[in-house]
């Protein structure tokens, strides 16, 4: 199966996915930390994908999305965006919008926590 191929599975086969630098369990980036802990705090289920154990899934996920960092999201086989647009969605409250959209639980008090905060 080629790296296109795996990626168009992982992206079908689960609701929401991270294509990150190490775990969310072991992110080994901050900017993949960033996403997973904000993945992780709002209690969102989600597939992890190390880029950084197969080099062909690391550059294919900037060719499947057009797209040149890591990490990237996906909601629903919808491409979201990298560690600064979730960021963004998150204290905008755009995030909120897109899980309910696509009837994705989370943890709405968890989300307003991390507004809250960062207010």
């Amino acid at each position: 199966m080629s790296a296109q191929d795996q990626i168009k599975e992982t992206i079908e086969k689960n609701d929401v996915v991270l294509f990150m630098k190490g775990t969310k369990m072991m992110p080994q980036c901050g900017f993949s930390s960033r996403v997973a802990g904000v993945l992780n705090y709002m209690g969102i289920e989600y597939a992890d994908v190390n880029v950084l154990a197969n080099p062909e899934i690391r550059q294919g996920i900037k060719d499947f999305s057009d797209w040149p960092t890591i990490p990237q999201l996906y909601v629903k086989g919808e491409f979201v965006g990298g560690c600064d647009i979730v960021t963004e969605m998150t204290l905008s409250g755009e995030l909120d919008t897109l899980l309910d959209a696509k009837g994705v639980s989370y943890n709405k008090e968890a989300a307003d926590k991390i507004r809250e905060a960062n207010a």
